[in-house]
């Protein structure tokens, strides 16, 4: 009887095992990434975006776009002695397994110098994340003004 119940609790253990490798497994992935475009032209850009991590722990080490002259990746903040905001150019992000990284306004952002008439007409930009795994991962992010609006170049040809 006891070795019934021991199989038992055996077979139990190991299905449940395997019940819960079936289960979704993470994947690195970038949403809700926007343009926002910089009012003066001559001033660089701003591209948000959230990143949510893989099974393993990754670092995004560059962000680019054929429809931009350069890009960088930066972190905004506020200087605790001086009260006075700074902001560092970052060479890497450390993305954490199946955790999320913001890049928003105030914090960690891509600026990006130079967008071209295509992706502002387009109202769109494709964008590609470098990870240092060897992953590639293409975005295609909405351009809009600061305020959310389309670009004027948009609204022309409407």
């Amino acid at each position: 009887m006891f070795d019934r119940i021991k199989s038992l609790t055996v077979a139990a253990a190991i299905s449940l095992t395997l019940l819960t490798a079936c289960g979704p497994v993470p994947q690195l992935k970038v949403k809700d990434a926007v343009v926002k475009l910089s009012p003066v032209d001559s001033n660089p850009s701003a591209l948000y975006f959230t990143v949510y991590g893989g099974p393993s722990d990754v670092q995004l080490i560059n962000v680019n776009s054929p429809s931009v002259l350069r890009s960088e990746m930066h972190q905004s903040g506020i200087d605790p002695k001086t009260g006075a905001m700074s902001m560092a150019q970052l060479d890497r992000v450390a993305i954490p397994a199946k955790g999320k990284v913001q890049f928003r306004q105030g914090g960690k952002h891509v600026m990006v110098w130079g967008v071209n008439l295509v992706a502002r007409r387009l109202g769109v930009m494709e964008t590609e994340f470098i990870f240092n795994n060897g992953d590639r991962i293409l975005v295609r992010a909405p351009v809009t003004e600061m305020d959310g609006t389309e670009p004027d170049e948009q609204k022309a040809l409407n």
